[in-house]
């Protein structure tokens, strides 16, 4: 048996198009009733440039490696990037990919999957910002840092450059620790904010050179609140 829509449950085009887009309506369908199907998803992160595929396919790699007897320290030099987060691929359950959103929430939902480095990637690629070398720079896991201890860079543009970052007071600071001093890579004016509002501490992903992780890991990655 056939259903048929019933007529009062069709909407009137003059009651929800503009009169001239009606006008250009009525030249091709008068009298008719016509389906007009819905936009297009828009594709979520990764899926148009493929980089979901390649990250799942690392994240593949990386807990083949361990199950083959490499250890969290060896993968993270491999790959580098923070023990915590390689951690986090090889024991975690299957990763589910977080939405983004320039927060504090998404940092740690990406965090947690151990994706936090796409977060970064996104957030920085957002304010025209470059990914630091992966080859000289690991990442941390996103943190909980003294605001003392981060200086802004002097001669850091995006302060002057970037986006207002004033709607996302959550957002999270991107560090780069090297020399044994912390500098904000952007976000000069959040940092400002912050301690105007006498915040003692933030959430920040820490950049840190790859000669000083030991060192890092030892006198300041441990103390961090998570």
């Amino acid at each position: 048996m056939i259903n048929f829509m019933e007529v009062n449950d069709l909407e009137n085009a003059k009651d929800i198009l503009p009169e001239s887009l009606l006008a250009e309506v009525q030249k091709y369908a008068e009298g008719k009733a016509i389906y007009i199907p819905k936009r297009n998803k828009a594709k979520g992160w990764g899926e148009a440039s493929g980089y979901r595929e390649k990250l799942s396919k690392r994240n593949t790699m990386i807990c083949t490696r361990y199950s083959a007897g490499a250890s969290i320290m060896e993968i993270a030099e491999e790959y580098f990037l923070s023990p915590e987060t390689v951690k986090k691929i090889v024991y975690g359950r299957k990763i589910s990919l977080p939405e983004y959103s320039p927060s504090v929430y998404s940092a740690e939902q990406y965090s947690n999957a151990g994706l936090g480095e796409e977060w970064v990637r996104i957030y920085l690629a957002s304010q025209n910002e470059e990914m630091p070398d992966s080859t000289e720079y690991f990442l941390s896991e996103l943190v909980k840092i003294p605001l003392r201890l981060i200086e802004a860079e002097a001669d850091n543009a995006a302060g002057q450059n970037s986006k207002d970052n004033s709607g996302f007071p959550d957002v999270p600071l991107i560090v780069r620790f090297t020399g044994h001093r912390f500098r904000v890579l952007c976000l000069r004016e959040q940092l400002e904010a912050l301690r105007k509002e006498k915040k003692n501490s933030h959430y920040a992903f820490v950049f840190v050179n790859n000669g000083k992780y030991s060192y890092y890991l030892n006198n300041f990655g441990k103390q961090f609140q998570r």
